[in-house]
């Protein structure tokens, strides 16, 4: 058995038989239990109701020959005396191909929570296909970054140090970044918190239209007029911001003013007259008549009554009728209507 004693490249021919065994041994049994035990676990996850074990079968699944083969060899490798150089040139490819995997693993599990997420919180599709393109972006970022600085700290790099020098300049670019970590921390208020949803109408100082899409640092607005508006997540959370898709019943308060040559009798009728027209168009609640004042130049009246829809074009007809049967009923009683008038009276000497 001297053969088996003979040394190459530091290494005996027992030693290279032993590794070529343990390498064969740990792919066939990597293979065996891709092959049967998950199998089982395939079949299994079929039965049940939910499909998150069906998820993570399939991601053992989506593990290549390659990184099998890579393993095998890692564990081989550990029998033999290799240059130092090798042993690390090894490690670091091992390291970064198993990192890579657990990603892309993690984004599949985030992906699967993101979707369950988006499906129970927004019924629109368009919303939600808005929502998880964004929510994708952000956490695709923070996984790699932290892979990164995961793999560079295994690999004997000072992250510490690397991330203490860059401090300062670290405080000059978040001063910089101010505004867009702030867009970016608001889109998530407006993730979660939803204040407003795409097809929304609102308000926004003298800005006024449709939510048409809501991105990771700006929301555009479509205008009444057909110009696209683009306005920060930070202005669109702290401007005071109306939203009128969220209404439930409109509030409508108007005033009219009759002449001072009324009679006080059909004065105290006018309440009446209004409350009989408010009531006689559908979709109306009415609240209130008063008489507010004796104005410059009429007796004013104030009312208030409520669209029990929130639809603008069924409170604008509403509205048109409300105030056409009270013309109809002041023309009726001969109430008239106050205009700007102005009233001279001459003394005769």
């Amino acid at each position: 058995m001297e053969f088996l004693s003979t040394r190459y490249f530091g290494n005996t021919v027992s030693d290279y038989l032993y590794a070529a065994a343990v390498f064969g041994i740990t792919l066939s049994g990597l293979y065996l239990l891709r092959s049967f035990g998950l199998a089982r676990l395939k079949e299994l996850a079929k039965r049940t109701k939910t499909d998150l074990d069906d998820l993570l079968v399939d991601m053992v699944y989506a593990i290549k020959a390659p990184e099998y083969q890579l393993i095998s060899l890692y564990a081989a490798v550990k029998y033999l005396q290799m240059p130092p150089s090798f042993d690390k040139g090894l490690f670091a490819l091992l390291l970064v191909v198993l990192t890579i995997r657990a990603v892309s693993l993690a984004q599949k599990l985030l992906d699967y929570w993101l979707v369950g997420f988006t499906a129970s919180r927004y019924t629109d599709p368009a919303v939600r296909e808005t929502v998880l393109k964004s929510a994708r972006v952000i956490f695709k970022t923070v996984l790699w970054v932290t892979a990164a600085i995961f793999v560079l700290s295994n690999l004997g790099v000072n992250v510490t140090a690397a991330l203490a020098g860059l401090g300062i300049g670290g405080v000059a670019v978040a001063l910089a970044a101010q505004a867009i970590l702030g867009d970016l921390f608001n889109f998530f208020v407006i993730l979660l918190d939803k204040p407003f949803k795409i097809g929304d109408f609102v308000i926004l100082d003298d800005m006024m239209g449709t939510i048409e899409h809501i991105g990771l640092k700006s929301t555009r607005v479509r205008s009444l007029g057909g110009e696209l508006i683009i306005i920060s997540n930070t202005r669109m959370l702290t401007g005071g911001l109306r939203n009128y898709k969220a209404m439930n019943q409109r509030r409508v308060v108007f005033k009219i003013g009759v002449t001072y040559q009324t009679p006080i009798e059909k004065l105290r009728r006018i309440p009446e007259l209004i409350k009989g027209a408010v009531s006689a168009v559908p979709d109306t609640r009415f609240d209130r008549c008063n008489l507010q004042a004796y104005g410059a130049y009429s007796i004013d009246f104030e009312t208030v009554y409520y669209v029990t829809l929130a639809d603008y074009n069924v409170y604008a007809a509403d509205h048109e009728a409300v105030l056409l049967k009270i013309g109809e009923a002041f023309a009726g009683e001969k109430i008239e209507f106050a205009y700007p008038t102005q009233t001279l009276f001459v003394n005769k000497q």
